[in-house]
């Protein structure tokens, strides 16, 4: 029984040995195979190693046999770096002195160590305290972890940080983070030397409440909304506000901060102050402004001293042309006088050639008359030396001095000579004796260009436009075909704007050779006579028949002074011509609003025009 026994007995602790074994095995291979080294060290002055597992000879290079006993290679504190040596062994020494018997609180140390190929290793020690059985501490157990990549990605991330700050804090730009509303998270402390605002100051506001007023819509718009939808790298201008209340020029790029998985989490901006380059544009651009408008100003200038120069040539033309005129114009009837002077100095000549000849004299004079009457005339008017009046006139007696006036003329050339009138017209408004003169010169200008027993007719209207601007061609058009009968489409009319309101119109139609129609803008320039029409194929054998002027005395003076005179009383000319048909001048002149005084009559034609016109016009006509 007893031998029983001591066999079950023998069975029972070779079962536990076994077991023991086992788990020693199982806890030796999983200690193995820890990534990190498993250790126990006595809590003595240099805290010698009673047992390190073999992940040893992966961290330091030494075999866990090297590590522990009296006869090691090398102890743990000498494998700290010499840097981290002194500041480990003081914080354990620390923790051994104040660790309380009841403890069990997990501690923790992160050091480098220096391996056998003198490689450097980043080590985080975790351990706890071990105590006997009256609390005192005997020893330190613990895990030993291989943290080099992490450590050297963390000091990377700082060399990074301390390097961006160290940009940030000494560049001169604005550098900013944002929340996604746009708020600021981050101010570089350029803000102060730009915005005279702390970084601190801003934080937690929002940029709109600096941006100018003129700015903040088109940057919610082109660049904080286009950064929400993803774009990124915008570049914007806009003005800022600084402390002091000033605005000042920015360029500023915006930017996205994505997270891994590509969704935006915050805004960044980068700020540079171009307040001088804006000055810098500005006056580039006045400058170039400036450089222009005297460019301009210059080809101006040139263009004005061009026209100038061709209105001279021009003028220099025209005076040779004009003493040619004159020198013509006065030779010829001189001429005529003085060799009918002569005839009469002989005897034998019977009292009707004799008297032929006086009244050839006569007419002679009159016509060195009425030249010089328009040179002085046009001297006077460039020179501002007319005293235009202002008064009541009635046209019908007007005409009937025209008629008297012109109407020998027009009889030596047995011309159909025709005067026409409303009656009764209203009264007029201007000076009676300008608005004859230039009457007279249009029908001169008729009987001169109107060959023998052409019609010459003068025909006064009362034109009523009642508020409506007509149109002044329209209306000559009307006129003429009551005199000739119906026009051609192809007449050419000249147009003007017509004023509401009452007006006298006075038509002077013949039915000459008619205008050219480029020649019409021409009529009223001074000294111009139009050439004469390629349908006109009359000839006198004259030299001027050469250039197209033939039978055309004169000097170009006549129409221009009545153009002037007309307009100078508020009045204007208009023009119709076909050629080969005739021509039709009508002046309008403005009804005078209220009847006035009675007026001297007397005028350089030396007869009392009032007087005759009186005696032969009926009472109320």
């Amino acid at each position: 029984m007893a031998s029983e026994n001591a066999a079950k007995t023998k069975l029972e602790r070779q079962e536990v040995e076994y077991r023991l074994r086992e788990r020693e095995r199982f806890l030796r291979t999983l200690i193995a195979n820890l990534p990190g080294v498993v250790f126990r060290c006595r809590a003595d002055e240099n805290f010698t190693k009673e047992f390190v597992s073999d992940g040893c000879l992966e961290l330091t290079g030494y075999r866990a046999e090297e590590m522990v006993g009296a006869t090691a290679a090398t102890s743990w504190s000498e494998l700290m770096h010499p840097e981290d040596r002194e500041r480990v062994l003081a914080e354990l020494r620390r923790l051994t002195e104040n660790e309380q018997p009841t403890g069990g609180e997990q501690f923790q140390i992160s050091y480098r160590l220096i391996a056998r190929d003198e490689s450097v290793k980043h080590v985080r020690d975790r351990f706890r305290f071990v105590h006997d059985s009256l609390g005192k501490i005997v020893a330190l157990e613990g895990f030993i972890t291989d943290i080099t990549e992490r450590a050297l990605a963390d000091e990377r991330v700082r060399e990074s940080e301390n390097r961006y700050k160290l940009l940030a804090e000494n560049m001169r730009d604005l550098v900013c983070l944002h929340d996604l509303d746009g708020k600021y998270l981050y101010v570089s402390p350029s803000s102060e030397t730009l915005l005279g605002f702390a970084p601190d100051e801003l934080v937690g506001t929002s940029p709109y409440n600096l941006i100018h007023p003129e700015d903040v819509e088109r940057l919610r718009d082109e660049t904080h909304a286009r950064l929400l939808e993803g774009e990124t790298g915008i570049i914007v201008e806009h003005r800022m506000r600084d402390k002091k209340g000033g605005y000042y020029w920015f360029e500023t790029m915006a930017q996205t901060v994505a997270a891994p998985d590509g969704t935006i989490i915050q805004l960044q901006t980068v700020s540079r102050d171009i307040s001088n380059r804006k000055d810098a544009e500005t006056e580039m651009r006045e400058a170039q402004e400036e450089l222009a408008h005297l460019l301009m100003s210059e080809q101006e200038a040139r263009r004005d001293a061009d026209a100038a120069r061709v209105e001279a040539e021009h003028a220099s033309r025209a005076k040779d042309e004009f003493l040619q005129m004159v020198s013509h114009e006065f030779r010829t009837p001189l001429t005529t006088i003085k060799t009918l002077v002569r005839v009469l100095q002989h005897d034998g000549k019977s009292e009707a050639e004799r008297a032929r000849h006086l009244e050839t004299i006569a007419a002679e004079c009159d016509r060195q008359i009425d030249m010089i009457l328009n040179l002085l005339d046009v001297s006077r008017l460039e020179e501002g030396d007319v005293d235009l009046k202002n008064e009541p006139v009635d046209v019908n007696r007007v005409l009937y001095a025209c008629d008297k006036i012109e109407r020998p003329a027009a009889d030596a050339r047995n011309q159909i000579f025709t005067v026409e009138r409303d009656k009764p017209l209203p009264l007029i408004a201007g000076d009676e004796k300008a608005i004859r003169r230039a009457l007279c010169a249009i029908i001169e200008n008729a009987i001169k260009y109107t060959p023998e027993t052409g019609m010459i007719t003068v025909t006064a209207r009362h034109v009523a436009h009642h508020g409506i601007k007509n149109n002044d061609a329209e209306t000559d058009k009307k006129i003429a075909a009551e005199l000739f009968g119906d026009l051609p489409k192809q007449m050419n009319f000249s147009t003007g704007e017509q004023l509401a309101g009452e007006e006298i119109a006075v038509i002077v139609c013949d039915t000459g050779r008619g205008i050219l129609p480029e020649d019409i803008p021409k009529l009223f320039q001074k000294f111009y006579r139009g050439a004469k029409p390629h349908a006109d194929s009359s000839t006198d054998g004259t030299p001027d028949d050469a250039a197209g002027k033939a039978e055309t005395p004169g000097v170009g003076l006549g129409l221009y002074l009545a153009k002037r005179l007309i307009t100078a009383l508020g009045g204007r000319i208009t023009v119709n011509s076909e050629v080969g048909r005739g021509s039709c001048f009508t002046i309008f002149l403005p009804v005078w609003d209220e009847r006035s005084h009675e007026k001297d009559a007397l005028d350089e034609y030396d007869f009392d025009e009032g007087k005759e016109y009186a005696e032969k016009t009926p009472a109320g006509g």
